[in-house]
């Protein structure tokens, strides 16, 4: 398959499970909620950690990627037999 054409797939697709998320959330009946107080609270660790979860995957990456990049800079040149 083109990478063109797995594009237009996966666009697609995308679009697809959009749809299918969004058109029952628009057709249910609208209702009243409660949220407790520790509902907030809840919620509030959830963000954090998921930014925090976020941060320490960037720094994972950042260091295996730089770990490439150096290491590949810092090879010496073989002695050549002459």
């Amino acid at each position: 398959m083109k990478p063109v054409a797995g594009r237009i797939v996966l666009f697609v697709g995308l679009v697809a499970v959009i749809l299918l998320i969004s058109v029952p959330a628009m057709a249910a009946p609208r209702g009243l909620g409660y949220l407790d107080p520790g509902t907030g609270s809840y919620m509030f660790q959830v963000v954090v950690g998921a930014l925090l979860g976020v941060a320490v995957s960037v720094k994972l990456m950042w260091k295996r990627t730089w770990a490439r990049v150096t290491r590949r800079s810092d090879r010496q040149p073989s002695p050549k037999d002459d």
